[in-house]
Parts: C-alpha cells; sequence; structure tokens
C-alpha cells in the first residue's frame, strides 16, 4: 500500500511541468567559457538597435527585492512602477539579423489574438494596460529585414508576445533548461506559452555540457561580436548579451536585473525571480562584466538604458 506522503509527492510533481510543451532541439557546445575575453578584438562588428515596443506597469515587489537592505534603505514599498517592453535587432554582417525577445504582435492584446493568452494570466499581468508604439510584424516588413533567428533572453509571457508571428523556419534560441526544466508555476503559463510562441516553433535549446547552475559565456558566431551569457536565477535558462562595439559595447541584462535603479544599486528581482541566490550570482557577474569592459551602455530588462556616466 502507497504511503499517505508518498501519494502526495507523487501528485504534486504530477503537476510540475515545462514552460511550454512544444518540442526544442539541443543546441551542443562545449565551447562555452568563464567569462568574456578581457580586450574582444572582432573581426567583424555588429550593428545593434534597441527597439521600444510598448509602455507598462508591474508590482515594484516583483522587480526588485524589497527586503534587500539598499530598498529598505531607501524606503522603497510595493507599487505599480512604470516599464516598457524592448527587443533588440543584432546585424551581423555574414550571418544576417537576429533579434533578443520577440517584441509584440500586431493586435495584441485586442482581437482574435487576445485568446493567445488565458483570462487567469491576462488578470495578473494586466495586459489591457500595456500601450503599444511598434509591433514586431511591421517592423520587419517596413525594415526590410529578412529575420535569421530571435534570442530569448527567457520565456516569460512579455517576452514572448511577437514570437506568433515570426516565420516558422526562423530558429528560437533559449537557454540552458529553460524548456526542460519544470515547476509548478507552468501548469498555469504552458497554454499561453504555447500559443504566443506559435504552432510549430523552431525551438533550440543551448546545452553548454556544464552544471546547469554555473554561468556560461557563448561566442556565438567564434568571431567575438556577439556573446550570449548564461545567467540562471530569474529562470533556469536566463540570458544577457554582450555586444562589442568601437564605442564601448552594450551589455543587454535580460531580466537578471528589471529596473535601472536596481542595476545601479546591485539589488535583485523579487517575487518575479526563481531562484534569489542564482540571480544574486548572475546579477554579481554582470555588475563585475559591466566594471571590467565598461559598455557603452547597460539594458536593464524593463527600463531605459543606462549610459557609462551613470554607472
Amino acid at each position: 500500500m502507497i504511503k499517505t506522503g508518498v501519494l502526495f509527492s507523487f501528485c504534486i510533481l504530477t503537476f510540475f511541468c515545462q514552460v511550454t510543451s512544444h518540442k526544442v532541439t539541443p543546441y551542443l557546445s562545449n565551447s562555452s567559457t568563464e567569462t568574456v575575453p578581457l580586450f574582444p578584438k572582432p573581426k567583424v562588428w555588429t550593428e545593434f538597435q534597441v527597439v521600444k515596443v510598448a509602455d507598462w506597469e508591474a508590482s515594484l515587489a516583483g522587480l526588485l527585492d524589497l527586503d534587500d537592505p539598499k530598498a529598505k534603505a531607501a524606503g522603497l514599498k510595493d507599487r505599480s512602477e512604470p516599464i516598457s517592453i524592448y527587443f533588440y535587432l543584432v546585424k551581423h554582417p555574414k550571418y544576417g539579423s537576429f533579434m533578443i525577445d520577440s517584441g509584440m504582435g500586431e493586435n495584441f492584446p485586442k482581437g482574435e489574438e487576445e485568446s493567445r493568452v488565458s483570462s487567469i494570466v491576462e488578470s495578473q499581468m494586466h495586459f489591457h494596460k500595456l500601450k503599444v508604439y511598434e509591433t514586431t510584424k511591421s517592423y520587419l516588413f517596413k525594415n526590410k529585414i529578412d529575420l535569421k533567428g530571435v534570442f530569448f533572453t527567457h520565456l516569460h509571457l512579455d517576452h514572448a508576445l511577437g514570437a506568433y508571428e515570426i516565420d516558422r523556419s526562423v530558429p528560437f534560441y533559449v537557454g540552458p533548461g529553460e524548456v526542460t526544466d519544470k515547476y509548478f508555476i507552468n501548469l498555469f503559463v504552458q497554454g499561453s506559452t504555447n500559443r504566443l510562441l506559435g504552432e510549430n516553433p523552431n525551438l533550440v535549446q543551448f546545452d553548454f555540457g556544464k552544471n546547469p547552475n554555473e554561468i556560461a559565456v557563448f561566442d556565438f558566431f567564434g568571431d567575438q561580436s556577439f556573446y550570449v551569457l548564461f545567467v540562471p536565477g530569474h529562470t533556469p535558462g536566463s540570458l544577457a548579451f554582450f555586444i562589442p562595439s568601437k564605442e564601448g559595447g552594450h551589455l543587454v541584462l535580460g531580466d537578471s536585473c528589471h529596473t535601472r535603479w536596481g542595476w545601479k544599486e546591485g539589488v535583485t528581482p523579487g517575487a518575479f525571480t526563481t531562484d534569489q541566490n542564482l540571480n544574486r550570482k548572475s546579477l554579481d557577474f554582470l555588475k563585475g562584466l559591466a566594471e571590467k569592459h565598461k559598455p557603452k551602455f547597460v539594458y536593464p530588462g524593463h527600463q531605459e538604458r543606462i549610459s557609462s556616466s551613470e554607472n
């Protein structure tokens, strides 16, 4: 006879699921390192552009750890915080154009696409408060961009809102464990994530052959022009990016740090983060990288960029 405790544990584990049930293909690489070379020398320079998609708002207690001593000293309390949604465009002279995150679908959240997000999820995320400025499909069309891939900082829904409009042949790259790790919260968001990623997405998950909690750096094009940074914590497979430039470079944080204040003060996100300890480790790594390489701009996940003169 099965003991009650064992049965209970089995039932709980049964309801743990992946963030999406879509098929995922592993991208195997053992060429990752622990850090970006101190003085990278790109064989070519990539173009980098930031595109503001929408204004929005979110709970400060989700965006920042309000129990952090610095947050307490500043007297921060939970409130609605103005934020924005962005995607980033990377143009490599040889390999073409890539996006970081997927932007916004043309008719989201109104019209037919509203059904892509469940009513439960919508009520929690307040998508009706979005003020949309740019959509993915129209941006790619009017700028004649032949997209070769999309890198997702992670698969929280607000980073996947434009994925369903992107051609099905375009690879969607995600970090190690982003799809295959299982969490209880995914029981509520998996259906919405599936619909936002669209039918049969070309979903590719990096595998650096290391401990899943270990930070890794990957020279994606192999020419020191674009670095994928595996920074777990906010989600299992959270990614950040370092793009060298003649002017000093760009550091895209993803949601390892949502806000300008969080970056400047070194305070991690709050309730929106999966693993606070890992997020702390990853944010410290990103701060150290910025100190060494002094990028011209740092891009928090949901607020305006920070120039080197502000750091």
